[in-house]
């Protein structure tokens, strides 16, 4: 499979929890934790479309006001999902400056909340000095908290000494695979129509939709979709990144933590302490290197990044590394507990 999520830590393993996730032919890219963003450019900034907050400690969500003041005058709507009380936790962040002179800007905030229970929405427009507006309660079935036609992403409530942290599944919902030798062969011209294309599919649309098809020739052609993707398509189970953080080391969680990360292809967990200090983890409501990895091997997950690690492994920092691995590949034999 060919990778449509392209995932990064912003700040390495140490730093402020943010993780960029490009997504691929879209021009889009989403953002999993607000940490500080002084390493992104304005340019990838500009391309995120939607930002998951596991909670509001500070070094979740200090990035924040860099994201602002990227969009403030950008003409479009960004999607901020979190814990329940992020939209006060926002409204306070905006009410903090001055906003006699946004008069016209057509930048919004759309702040969904959820933590298993009914979600609510509150929309924050730049022209009305990001007063928050109420918007109608949200279900969030499932815990899905953002549905595009490429991707979605789904939340999990996870207990992190009292409060919650979101855990959140990005998934693709269908792998369209393109042959491009096939296309070459037919004479059809690569584009923006296979976009298109993509979003049919996955639709499930109907195998006789008519689909436009232009030629390298010039011109173009009509073809049912059906026999279209027999010709230059096929299908398979969507990518999936798994994003866990700041998680108590409970059965409950751990429980949770399995069933989102079921299958992913790729698991990005925190991992702040080595087992060894598995009494400090617990004082401290995360998770240890060790338990990261029997958790990722328990899932089924074809990969495991760790991160969020304590700066108290500066001198060694791949000591997390190595304990997670292993956990992973089996080395370890106890379950999490």
């Amino acid at each position: 499979m060919r990778s449509v999520f392209y995932p990064s830590l912003i700040n390495g393993p140490f730093g402020d929890p943010a993780l960029y996730v490009r997504v691929a032919h879209l021009g889009e890219a989403l953002l999993f934790d607000c940490g500080d963003l002084q390493r992104l450019t304005t340019r990838e900034m500009l391309k995120i479309r939607g930002v998951f907050v596991s909670h509001a400690h500070i070094d979740h969500l200090i990035g924040f006001d860099q994201l602002l003041r990227a969009f403030l005058y950008q003409d479009t709507q960004l999607l901020l999902c979190g814990p329940p009380g992020i939209a006060e936790q926002i409204a306070g962040r905006l009410s903090g400056y001055t906003w006699n002179l946004v008069e016209g800007y057509p930048f919004s905030l759309r702040v969904r909340e959820w933590g298993e229970k009914l979600g609510r929405q509150v929309v924050f427009r730049a022209g009305n000095a990001f007063r928050p507006e109420e918007q109608e309660p949200w279900a969030f079935p499932q815990g899905q908290l953002l549905e595009h036609s490429a991707y979605g992403v789904r939340g999990v409530a996870l207990d992190h000494g009292g409060i919650i942290s979101l855990g959140f599944a990005l998934e693709e919902p269908l792998h369209v695979a393109i042959h491009k030798d096939a296309l070459e062969c037919r004479g059809y011209l690569q584009g923006p129509w296979l976009t298109r294309f993509k979003d049919l599919v996955r639709s499930g649309a109907s195998a006789e939709t008519p689909t436009r098809v232009p030629l390298a020739a010039g011109g173009e052609i009509s073809r049912p979709l059906g026999e279209l993707v027999d010709e230059v398509a096929h299908t398979e189970r969507g990518m999936k990144i798994c994003y866990v953080t700041d998680a108590a080391p409970v059965s409950e969680n751990f429980l949770k933590i399995t069933r989102l990360a079921d299958q992913s292809h790729l698991l990005v967990i925190e991992a702040p302490f080595s087992h060894e200090e598995i009494d400090r983890a617990r004082q401290r409501n995360h998770l240890t290197a060790r338990l990261a990895g029997e958790l990722a091997r328990r899932a089924a997950v074809a990969r495991l990044q760790v991160f969020h690690h304590s700066p108290r492994y500066q001198s060694t920092p791949q000591l997390l590394e190595e304990e997670a691995r292993q956990a992973f590949a089996g080395a370890t034999v106890a379950g999490p507990g």
